[in-house]
């Protein structure tokens, strides 16, 4: 049985249902050789689901299962050979950096690409820090108005909220020396 199949037969079996119900209400509740007839109907409708869709509906359900299995294997490999292409760019920016920096100069353009030093500035919240000041004193508060000890709690913020509450000593700099990328526009059509 397909998708298709196995709901025309629910819904027979449910209009079938119906059927003895009513049929039950108008004989007042005694067994007729019409309610007898709908009860065979009924039971042959529950053993061909029984019997065909069980089969059919896990043959379908372990086909996607096995779609997503690889989908998700894809997805890990297209992760996997992102991070490769990645890890690959920033040698270059490193490798194109140390050739500006051995002949010199801080920008440097080609026939078609160029490359600019400059220092990227990589800005992060030191959570061990605001732990240490705040995270104890938070806990406190928090258990003293009721949270029950099974859950936990966890400070978050920016370094942008940090800097707007003056709060510099949260915020830790990290300077690397790299390059910027310059190629080729685009040639836009009309």
């Amino acid at each position: 049985m397909d998708n298709k199949q196995i709901n025309e037969a629910l819904a027979i079996l449910n209009a079938v249902t119906r059927d003895l119900e009513d049929a039950y209400i108008e004989n007042g509740g005694e067994v007729t050789d019409t309610t007898a007839g709908i009860e065979q109907t009924l039971e042959a409708l529950k053993q061909l689901l029984k019997d065909e869709s069980v089969d059919s509906l896990g043959r379908w359900r372990k086909a996607k299962q096995d779609a997503m299995v690889t989908a998700k294997a894809e997805k890990a490999a297209a992760d996997a050979r992102i991070k490769s292409l990645q890890k690959t760019i920033d040698y270059i920016d490193g490798l194109a950096n140390r050739v500006l920096v051995a002949i010199g100069v801080d920008k440097v353009k080609g026939s078609f690409y160029g490359f600019a030093r400059y220092t990227s500035t990589k800005t992060t919240v030191n959570t061990e820090a605001l732990d240490d000041a705040y995270l104890s004193k938070a806990l406190i508060a928090a258990r003293t108005a009721g949270l029950p000890e099974y859950i936990d709690i966890e400070l978050k913020t920016t370094t942008t909220r940090l800097r707007d509450a003056g709060q510099e000593q949260f915020i830790d700099e990290a300077h690397t020396e790299t390059v910027k990328f310059t190629k080729p526009r685009a040639i836009k059509e009309a």
